[in-house]
């Protein structure tokens, strides 16, 4: 009886509900009179039962359940889509994956967020608002509130008044109870409208400032890091194939793809290519830059299946085997700067056309050569270098020379560049070098304190180089004893605190033990004096690599104890945060103390969180590394 009451009540509400505005009565006119059907032959149902006739109740009872059965469907169809049934098992073929070079602005990026969260209340079915947003012609039309899309006021769209509205607001869509709207959802949204709500217009024809775009191709950097489906190399693999000269690392924390990268061409031997079969399942980035090859050598990459990258820039190949690569399906990127390429190798590089960039300076092929190429290869983007078109190009970077980071007393480091004639400014005060900022390089620079060194080449007739930096450390006081309060992340926890006391400093490689990563845990560290000593200033050392989410903490706190005393607050910051990707590199953060003895020191280090909106991962937690603590 209570079913048959319950039943009852669901088809009166379901009548009140389609009197409302927002529903097409043709659209639910199946659903209906199942609801009706359904309560009228639960009803028969419950006569027959009670009068004891169950052979007849029973026939009842599976006609009951086809209809509980077509009228939920009918149902679920209105309120969900046309295949809510099906649409588990339809997923993958409905969902069109693209690169980013193809996405469509409309189609590949705000059309999913509408069938996501909007279309359920605004198809042809159930028009709220006698508005549809599940194609481009209604859309256009609009509701009864007004335009969808105001061209030419953006902000007054119906779409974006809606939107902003407080959760709380009747008027705010989507409605409570149902899935909101994401962080980036909301603000693609709001920037595709305000930038003209190009329905047909690709990605990559965006221009470089658009806010649109900054958030769009996100989309498809995540989902091309996320298609890294191959198992991860074991760490002990890793760690036998990194050497001196050899450097292999994740091309982001926890990820299971790998970049390898050569150093030392004296050292170099083919050999150390072949060693790499231990990760072929894992490599999608490869460096032999400078590395002393033979075209054979050229062979031994096709192995790697799962290539992206690889850079061979003067190997001195010839490019007798290039045609081997053709096999690496998801290579896109390859240089070859500096190799006396041969002209008769010509249609041997012209077959790999799975290629997005191929960079091809100074290898000796005439225009007409280069253009034959460009034939061969009609999408692929090929860069030739230098032109002399009357345009400014720009230096390459200074090299810093130094015997190490760490020093106990003074530190001589030089300076170096491949154009002898170009002037070189530094600065030690981590300022940029630039026209009214700089010493003139001359000579060796003899550092004696914490320094960070930034260094740019100028050159008449060129533009100024980007800077190159070093960060160099004078050690000092070592606390009696330190711990941290706790623990970083299980895959970047080095040997502990003793990491950040052992004078070994870290290089790009975060993960070569010499890093302590933290992503969930603040950084805590305190330290211990046996006497309590004069301290003038703690220094910190960080790696920054914004592409591989690592950051500059969100913040720094520095706390001192003197004995018998209270924790005091010497110093707190917020470092200056970067608002693009930046190449990796290291940072000195000194703090002044003010001198007086204390027993006891705490630092306090905060990992980024969440990850600001410019980035790939905006929304998640960043990282922090630290690899060394210096007191003085």
């Amino acid at each position: 009886m209570v079913t048959l009451v319950l039943t009852g009540m669901t088809v009166l509400a379901g009548l009140l509900l389609a009197a409302e505005e927002g529903y097409v009565k043709e659209e639910f006119f199946l659903h209906q009179w199942t609801g009706v059907g359904l309560f009228w032959l639960a009803t028969l149902w419950f006569v027959f039962w009670k009068k004891q006739k169950f052979s007849i109740a029973r026939f009842i009872s599976v006609l009951t359940v086809i209809m509980i059965i077509v009228t939920g469907h009918l149902g679920a169809s209105m309120t969900h889509g046309d295949d809510f049934l099906m649409a588990p098992f339809k997923k993958e073929s409905r969902l069109e994956k693209v690169d980013l070079e193809e996405a469509i602005s409309f189609n590949h990026v705000i059309q999913p967020i509408l069938e996501k969260k909007c279309i359920s209340c605004h198809k042809a079915s159930k028009q709220k608002g006698d508005l549809r947003l599940d194609a481009e012609s209604f859309i256009l039309a609009g509701g009864k509130n007004g335009p969808a899309i105001d061209f030419i006021n953006p902000e007054s769209s119906t779409i974006i008044q809606r939107i902003i509205l407080p959760l709380e607001d009747e008027e705010h869509m989507p409605p409570k109870g149902k899935a909101q709207l994401t962080w980036e959802e909301h603000e693609l949204i709001i920037a595709w409208i305000n930038e003209s709500a190009h329905f047909d217009k690709k990605l990559v024809n965006y221009p470089e400032d658009s806010q649109f775009f900054h958030l769009a191709k996100n989309i498809f950097v995540e989902d091309r890091m996320s298609n890294y489906q191959f198992p991860a190399a074991s760490t002990s693999t890793i760690g036998k194939l990194n050497n001196d000269y050899r450097l292999i690392q994740a091309i982001y924390p926890n990820s299971p793809a790998l970049r390898a990268a050569f150093f030392g061409r004296g050292n170099f031997n083919p050999r150390q290519i072949d060693e790499l079969a231990a990760i072929k399942g894992q490599l999608v980035d490869l460096n032999l830059a400078n590395m002393p090859l033979n075209d054979e050598d050229v062979r031994k990459l096709s192995q790697f299946s799962q290539l992206e990258k690889i850079n061979l820039n003067g190997t001195g190949i010839s490019g007798t085997f290039l045609d081997e690569l053709k096999s690496l399906e998801n290579l896109k990127s390859l240089s070859l700067t500096g190799n006396p390429i041969d002209s008769k190798n010509l249609e041997k590089l012209g077959q790999l056309i799975q290629l997005e960039q191929l960079f091809i300076w100074e290898i000796g092929l005439d225009s007409e050569s280069v253009s034959s190429l460009r034939t061969m290869l009609p999408v692929t983007i090929i860069e030739t270098g230098f032109e002399d078109d009357g345009q400014l190009y720009q230096l390459n970077p200074p090299i810093i020379q130094a015997k190490s980071g760490i020093f106990h007393d003074k530190i001589d480091v030089s300076i170096k560049h491949p154009i002898g004639s170009v002037s070189i400014f530094y600065t030690l005060d981590n300022t940029l070098p630039d026209s009214g900022n700089y010493v003139l390089y001359e000579k060796p620079i003899t550092i004696d304190k914490n320094a960070t060194l930034r260094v740019r080449a100028f050159a008449a007739g060129w533009l100024g180089s980007e800077e190159n930096r070093s960060v160099f450390f004078k050690a000092g006081v070592k606390p009696s004893a330190y711990h941290l309060t706790l623990p970083p992340d299980n895959a970047y926890k080095g040997k502990g605190a003793e990491t950040l006391f052992d004078l070994q400093k870290g290089d790009e490689d975060f993960a070569s033990g010499k890093w302590l990563g933290f992503k969930d845990n603040d950084c805590e560290i305190i330290m211990e004096f046996d006497e309590a000593a004069p301290l003038e200033s703690i220094s910190l050392s960080f790696l920054s690599a914004e592409a591989s989410y690592i950051f500059p903490p969100a913040s720094i706190e520095i706390w001192g104890k003197s004995q018998g005393g209270n924790w005091a607050l010497l110093h707190t910051e917020k470092p200056d945060q970067p608002n693009q990707n930046r190449e990796r590199k290291q940072l000195l953060l000194e703090y002044p103390l003010d001198g007086k003895p204390y027993q006891q020191l705490k630092a306090i280090i905060k990992p980024i969180n969440p990850l600001p909106k410019w980035h790939q991962g905006a929304g998640q937690r960043g990282w922090m590394f630290i690899d060394e603590v210096f007191i003085n």
